[in-house]
């Protein structure tokens, strides 16, 4: 489960809201290279001035494909293509009618194999997100009532192809203690990876605007099979929202916490 939550400014006749979103994704391999994940999201809008609406939003499935995988080098990279399914939720929240399939690759990277005299960079790594989310109608049309006159016009709205990237830069004092040297940080404060991602959407095409996006700087804290992290939501632009937002997500390793059931691959070797 995650939670996040940010205020967005006013847009058109929309006035300034704050939206937080509580999703639940579940991913599962399929085989040892193979997975799935369903992603289903939550939305409470609280305008100001006006009622708050809830509801949730398109649901999301993916199929992801490991293609590398290093221990040596502490490299992996998968190809992923996500469908965001429309219709699925709700119009109070403004979910979109159509669908959007993003294709997307995803990449890992540890700093293990630097020679000893740089052994204290060894605990970072680095990850990264580069896709494309096309959006299945080129634009939405919406009937508007005018409420002076009682006549309607249709309101055309385009949907742009999105380039979609991000990565984070992650230091794990877990890696450190474990693996370079015991510099003597003990329970809980060597569970802990400071992290830094940052998140962005670039409009492709159609009038799409600039890009938004959010920098998030937090920790991870992981407690044997679970990891707890906390993150600030830094907005690069007002587009992207007002102020600082939160973020805060629980992470159950299920193949950790249920080896031979369910954290098993579908079909094993």
């Amino acid at each position: 489960p995650t939670v996040s939550s940010l205020r967005h400014a006013a847009e058109g006749e929309e006035p300034e809201a704050r939206e937080t979103e509580i999703s639940v994704e579940f991913a599962k391999r399929i085989t040892d290279d193979l997975g799935f994940s369903v992603e289903a999201p939550y939305v409470v809008v609280d305008p100001k001035g006006r009622p708050t609406r809830t509801g949730f939003d398109n649901v999301g499935v993916a199929l992801r494909y490991q293609v590398l995988r290093s221990a040596e080098h502490e490299s992996v990279a998968s190809a992923e293509l996500a469908w965001d399914i429309g219709g699925s939720g709700s119009r109070k929240v403004d979910a979109e009618s159509f669908s959007t399939l993003t294709p997307a690759v995803f990449f890992g990277k540890g700093l293990g194999d630097l020679p000893d005299d740089m052994a204290f960079l060894k605990p970072v790594a680095v990850t990264g997100l580069l896709g494309v989310a096309i959006p299945t109608a080129s634009a939405t049309r919406t009937a508007v009532i005018d409420e002076a006159t009682g006549g309607t016009t249709i309101d055309t709205t385009r949907n742009p192809d999105v380039l979609v990237w991000g990565g984070t830069i992650q230091y794990s004092l877990r890696y450190l203690q474990s693996n370079v040297k015991d510099v003597g940080i003990g329970p809980p404060f060597n569970g802990l990876t400071p992290i830094v991602e940052f998140a962005f959407r670039t409009p492709l095409d159609r009038g799409g605007g600039a890009t938004t996006g959010t920098i998030n700087p937090g920790l991870l804290w992981t407690i044997g099979s679970v990891q707890l992290g906390l993150e600030a939501q830094i907005p690069v632009n007002d587009a992207t929202g007002l102020g600082t937002g939160v973020l805060a997500q629980v992470h159950f390793y299920l193949d950790d916490l249920f080896p031979t059931t369910l954290g098993r691959p579908l079909i094993a070797r």
